[in-house]
């Protein structure tokens, strides 16, 4: 389609002009650049994405800029005002709309359960990487993804994001459908709250089953039917 090799192609313009949005280092004087996930990854973000689509991201850099180029109804989730001042700068200087970006400043962790609940259609997961925020992220970001919306997570290679992803590789409720050493992506194949009792997550393996041989189905059907009943509902509880 025209409408995906435009898409592409802007990626490469952007690879090839990157913006200076990020603090390269921990110093009181950092050097600025851009830290970058994959080409595949960007395409990847401009292919699943329409002018209108509803899309958050954690963290921001050049997915900030291509997603409000492709025209989505944007929303960026970063701790730094300096972040968003330096991207919408570069945007101004090169003419790249941002009428559809949305910054919302502050630390995920405490932004992402007051923004208002509206379905999406991609979320993107690449904000702060320290255990437990990559979870934190997907449960309260994710958890707006319509059914068919999908879940995209970079760096795989950190330990924390690995947490992330060796839960959604088995979740049945995801549906794995690009993945490189650096980023994977996900579909969604449900809706609602991601809230979910462990009764009900049977892929798990537990300390319990381990230790007696028990699958956890087994014991999750000697439970009493009101407890199975009373988890079942509270599984359904919304987010906040």
């Amino acid at each position: 389609m025209a409408g995906d090799e435009d898409r592409v192609g802007l990626v490469s313009r952007l690879l090839a002009d990157p913006p200076v949005v990020h603090a390269m280092d921990f110093s009181d004087d950092p050097a600025l650049g851009v830290w970058l996930s994959d080409r595949d990854c960007y395409e990847f973000l401009a292919r699943q994405t329409r002018p209108g689509s509803r899309t958050l991201e954690t963290g921001s850099g050049i997915s900030t800029i291509l997603l409000g180029a492709v025209g989505a109804t944007h929303t960026c989730v970063t701790p730094s005002q300096e972040e968003a001042d330096r991207i919408l700068e570069y945007c101004r200087d090169r003419e790249i709309g941002t009428d559809s970006i949305t910054f919302a400043i502050g630390h995920s962790e405490r932004v992402l359960p007051t923004l208002p609940v509206t379905e999406l259609d991609l979320v993107f997961i690449d904000g702060c990487h320290g255990f437990p925020a990559p979870i934190l992220d997907w449960y309260y970001g994710a958890g707006r993804l319509r059914k068919g919306g999908h879940v995209v997570v970079d760096d795989l290679q950190l330990a924390p994001v690995q947490r992330l992803v060796s839960f959604l590789d088995v979740d049945p409720r995801w549906l794995p459908v690009a993945r490189t050493e650096k980023w994977a992506a996900w579909r969604r194949d449900s809706e609602g709250s991601l809230s979910e009792e462990w009764v009900f997550q049977t892929f798990l393996a537990t300390p319990t089953s381990k230790r007696r041989g028990d699958p956890p189905w087994r014991r999750m059907a000697s439970l009493p039917r009101k407890l199975l009943s009373r988890a079942r509902r509270r599984s359904d509880l919304p987010l906040r």
